[in-house]
């Protein structure tokens, strides 16, 4: 049951992934600044968050790069939105999602 659950958790980070990608992949950096589209990314970027703190819980010692930090991106976006900007949010988008997408596939 535990390594279903994990499966699930890692699925839903890959959805998301994509969710995101599909959402702003053509988006430019002024893109993110807009109300819509950043509530559209942090939303997706919280469900990582969260399926990665549930399925570090199940499995300690994932082997994903910044886990730590991608599941206190979540906190910060939930708990103080108020300093998640555009160049977070893109930094985020073009560079850290595709090596995540990558690690969790490998699982």
């Amino acid at each position: 049951m535990q390594n279903k659950l994990l499966k699930n958790y890692l699925a839903d980070v890959l959805l998301a992934i994509d969710e995101i990608k599909v959402f702003a992949d053509d988006f430019l950096f002024e893109d993110y600044k807009v109300l819509k589209n950043k509530w559209a990314v942090e939303r997706g970027l919280s469900n990582i968050g969260e399926a990665l703190y549930k399925a570090n819980k199940l499995e300690p010692g994932l082997a994903i790069t910044n886990l730590n930090r991608i599941i206190a991106t979540r906190h910060i976006i939930i708990h103080d939105y108020d300093v998640v900007d555009a160049d977070r949010l893109y930094i985020i988008v073009r560079k850290h999602l595709p090596l995540l997408k990558e690690e969790t596939e490998q699982y």
